[in-house]
């Protein structure tokens, strides 16, 4: 901070009344920006100031006071050593060199002037000349060569860290990456992958010609076909021929400008490699869908359909695909909106149900028996439930037993035949099939007492009536 001049010093002359030398006086008083004189009792004999320094208005009060009111206590401990050191200097009959020494000034109000001076041993052998030079401008400088110093470990801490995810993503990536210089067409970079392919290794390719690695290109041809994508800020493409393989790779790339250098980031792909059997598993799926003898659908996580196979169409009646397309499942199943929750929650719950038994409505108003398995296909965005659907009205398809415990109501009922009237026996039949029925509900909804309601066609008191008469409360709140 600079100080205001207020005047008043002792000046140059008080100097020179010490070093009995007005010329040397003039020329250490211009040169430091504190001169002072101090007695044997460390008391300021005399204090002059560099003209313009911005210490002037400060050091103007100086004189006759103790040295040790001024500066801290630190400062007066080395200030104490280095008096000592003059004097044993003094007595030994070799030159000495200067004494240096760091003074820390109290300013008042939590202000300092840290000042280092020189100090000489006058020819009384009593006094001590002290030349200071304000550190201030020192320590600022010394600081912002600090702050730049910790502003380019961060940057480089930053760019290591750049470096390694960039490194890390070329060497884990499934790509085959290389970075090329346009300019000279040497290769700058290579992911391992890419050195596979060129049938060398990293080493070997960095700093070498790409183009030379392949039969039917030369350095411009190559930077050519770069510079002429298909689309203007797509990747342009092309067709490569490795030379020790003869393997037929393509080539894609992009060019970009980094640090002033044009570089082109190209990618190496087999187009043959791994298709042949994605594409026949692709083909006999499409097959399956269009031709199996079970209806596939596949609806949209509300139960919209998205496409249904020929087979679902002849079970329906549906005239065409695209007849069906956006109707809601609901619509075809014989218990409507009950039917396709059941489906939509226990998929979505559990990732499939499988032997679902219920009937499909057709566009005639005729219903068909089936069976279907439904598959939650858990995409994050937009999920599919895909179904299976086989025809269960033929004598045929038995649909399989649902327990024991109904194989023993069924033989209970059997064996009151000779032992009960034909009335009695309707009437614990009755209880029976309204017994197994209400299981099936419970079960098929995950004991979801209202849906099971829905589904029988109860209101829920009702349902709950019944569940008590057959003693099924218990086992539904487990």
């Amino acid at each position: 901070m600079t100080l205001p001049d207020h005047g008043g010093l002792s000046g140059p002359e008080e100097i020179a009344r010490f070093i009995d030398d007005p010329l040397t006086s003039s020329v250490l008083t211009s040169m430091a920006d504190i001169c002072l004189v101090l007695s044997p009792e460390g008391r300021i004999k005399a204090v002059s100031s560099k003209k313009g320094s911005p210490v002037t208005g400060v050091v103007a009060g100086w004189k006759d006071k103790v040295l040790s009111e001024l500066i801290d206590s630190m400062s007066t401990e080395k200030m104490r050593k280095r008096v000592d050191q003059l004097a044993k200097d003094a007595a030994s009959p070799e030159v000495s060199p200067p004494r240096w020494v760091e003074l820390l000034h109290m300013l008042g109000q939590g202000e300092t002037l840290p000042v280092r001076y020189a100090l000489h041993l006058l020819h009384d052998k009593r006094h001590v000349l002290m030349l200071g030079q304000d550190q201030r401008p020192t320590i600022e400088m010394q600081q912002m060569l600090l702050n730049a110093q910790i502003a380019l470990e961060r940057d480089h801490e930053a760019q290591r860290e750049i470096d390694t995810r960039y490194r890390l993503l070329m060497d884990f990536t499934s790509d085959s990456i290389i970075l090329v210089s346009v300019g000279s067409g040497l290769i700058v970079d290579i992911n391992h992958n890419a050195a596979l392919m060129l049938a060398r290794t990293r080493g070997d390719l960095l700093g070498k010609s790409l183009a030379d690695y392949f039969a039917d290109h030369t350095r411009d041809s190559l930077v050519a076909g770069l510079e002429k994508p298909v689309q203007v800020g797509s990747a342009a493409m092309m067709e490569v021929e490795i030379k020790s393989s003869q393997r037929r790779l393509q080539l894609s790339g992009k060019m970009f400008r980094a640090s002033g250098e044009q570089l082109a980031i190209i990618r190496l792909s087999d187009p043959g490699a791994g298709v042949v059997a994605d594409e026949r598993l692709t083909s006999n799926l499409r097959q399956l869908f269009n031709h199996g003898s079970d209806a596939i659908v596949f609806s949209d996580r509300d139960g919209n359909i998205l496409a249904a196979s020929e087979t679902f169409l002849n079970l329906t009646d549906v005239p065409s695909a695209s007849a069906v397309r956006g109707r809601s499942l609901a619509e075809f199943l014989a218990r409507g909106a009950v039917d396709l929750r059941v489906l939509l929650e226990n998929a979505r719950r559990a990732g499939q149900l499988r032997m679902y038994a219920t009937k499909l409505n057709t566009d005639f108003g005729a219903q068909v028996g089936v069976e279907i398995s439904a598959t939650w296909l858990d995409d994050q965005f937009d999920p599919v439930l895909a179904l299976v659907l086989r025809n269960a009205s033929s004598a045929g398809a038995v649909r399989p037993d649902t327990g024991s415990g109904q194989d023993q109501n069924m033989q209970g009922v059997i064996e009151l035949v000779g032992s009960s009237t034909l009335k009695d026996i309707v009437s614990e039949t009755t209880d029976v099939i309204e017994k197994i029925c209400i299981e099936t509900a419970l079960e098929l909804t995950r004991n979801n007492r209202v849906a099971a309601a829905e589904m029988l066609g109860l209101s829920r008191q009702s349902l709950y009536v019944k569940l008590r008469k057959y003693d099924l409360v218990s086992k539904d709140e487990g």
